[in-house]
């Protein structure tokens, strides 16, 4: 008998495993009327709500009809970020059909989560590492309950790619709007320093020896193999449903991050 119960439980923990949250039931908010931001955990002022729904309003005027959209949560419902993100961007379909080009920008309260989620239409111009970046710019804001100027400083730089993706005019999108915010840092600044460094400390621990070469360091782990994009390294969930938005196909590209 115990032999027989061993391995039905032990094949119970691995499918209870691999299905992981997938196995709970997940009831996502219904967005808002205004589509563009739904601040279920009262977080945004009116001013950061207006910046975002009328750079939205000014992208239904476009060709590429590309949307953001900003969600604030209470929690997750202890869900996985990626696949609660991952899950309300197809639920929600968020983007245009055609070219596939939504964003999401979620903040989940009680975890202390920010994630990006990026269409695939979108992917080429806000990459994981850029994703990743942009929350770095952020995360001081928000560290410090200044909720509003942390989702107003993400908000304003992922339009900025989103404009520059389709050469929309940044005078014109951001029209009355302060986009005085801080810039996701340059990219590989911190690679150059790590490098820099490597390479000087070489130097000092080979030099002024003689004789025999000393052979080679593994420096690559060193270089950022990974490291410094902040990229989610999942890929999509099987989500679907809803009718609110236009495209909605995510494959897990975007970036998260703890504040």
């Amino acid at each position: 008998m115990k032999k027989l119960f061993l391995p039905h439980l032990l094949c119970f923990i691995l499918v209870t495993a691999i299905t992981g949250s997938h196995a709970f039931a997940v009831t996502y908010p219904n967005p808002t009327t205004e589509f563009y931001v739904n601040d279920y955990a009262n977080l945004i002022n009116v001013d950061v709500e207006n910046n975002i729904l009328n750079v939205n309003k000014r992208y239904e005027n476009t060709s590429e009809k590309p949307q953001i959209v900003v969600v604030t949560v209470p929690d997750m419902q202890g869900i996985d970020e990626y696949d609660y993100s991952v899950g309300l961007f197809e639920n929600w379909k968020i983007g245009n059909d055609e070219y596939d080009n939504g964003v999401l920008i979620l903040l989940a309260l009680e975890e202390r989560r920010i994630k990006i989620e990026v269409g695939y239409g979108l992917e080429g111009v806000i990459t994981d590492a850029e994703a990743g970046r942009i929350l770095d710019a952020a995360t001081d804001y928000l560290s410090n309950g200044d909720y509003s100027s942390g989702i107003n400083n993400i908000f304003i730089n992922v339009a900025s790619r989103v404009n520059e993706e389709y050469n929309y005019n940044n005078d014109e999108i951001f029209s009355s709007i302060n986009t005085d915010v801080k810039q996701n840092a340059p990219a590989n600044i911190a690679s150059y320093g790590r490098l820099i460094m490597l390479i000087l400390l070489l130097i000092i621990i080979g030099g002024g020896r003689g004789g025999r070469r000393r052979r080679g360091f593994f420096i690559w782990p060193f270089l950022g193999g990974g490291g410094f994009g902040g990229g989610s390294g999942y890929g999509g969930g099987g989500f679907g449903g809803g009718g609110f938005g236009g495209g909605g196909s995510s494959g897990g590209g975007g970036a998260g991050r703890g504040f």
